[in-house]
């Protein structure tokens, strides 16, 4: 019992923690769901995307249907005081297939980058860091090329 119990507390966030889930538009007529956790004084905030499809599947509620391992450890950042932002992939890139690998090196996608790191230092006032794994990579390469 004490192993679950230790697991379920890892996973939840903690007391003071802020969760929300933001409907961006950085696109005409596309939307880019994002998850937000915020702890109480955030010293910076990451952005984390997600490999493969870059598809999070992060419903209204706030939940991540996501299995992968650096979307599950966001709340490992907001427990060291970073404010942790989780994009979904953009709708126009929602279907089964996501977020191909030619999308991430797109203007398209740049785009989209821009608003998310527009929105992070908008509202946290903050150093904003892009941290991805696999293909999540390419996001981050292209913000780091085209924006910074």
């Amino acid at each position: 019992m004490r192993t679950i119990l230790l697991i379920l507390v890892l996973l939840m966030p903690s007391v003071g923690v802020a969760v929300q889930v933001v409907d961006l538009m950085p696109r005409k007529g596309m939307t880019l769901r994002t998850l937000v956790i915020t702890p109480e004084s955030p010293k910076a905030a990451v952005i984390l995307f997600l490999g493969g499809s870059g598809r999070a599947k992060i419903t209204k509620a706030g939940r991540v249907k996501s299995k992968n391992f650096l979307v599950r450890s966001r709340n490992l950042f907001v427990k060291n005081g970073l404010a942790a932002i989780v994009p979904d992939a953009p709708s126009d890139h929602y279907n089964s297939d996501g977020m191909k690998g030619w999308f991430r090196e797109t203007k398209e996608h740049t785009a989209d980058l821009k608003a998310l790191i527009k929105f992070a230092r908008d509202r946290f006032k903050v150093p904003v860091w892009l941290v991805g794994t696999s293909r999540g990579t390419n996001s981050v390469a292209n913000g780091g090329t085209k924006i910074f």
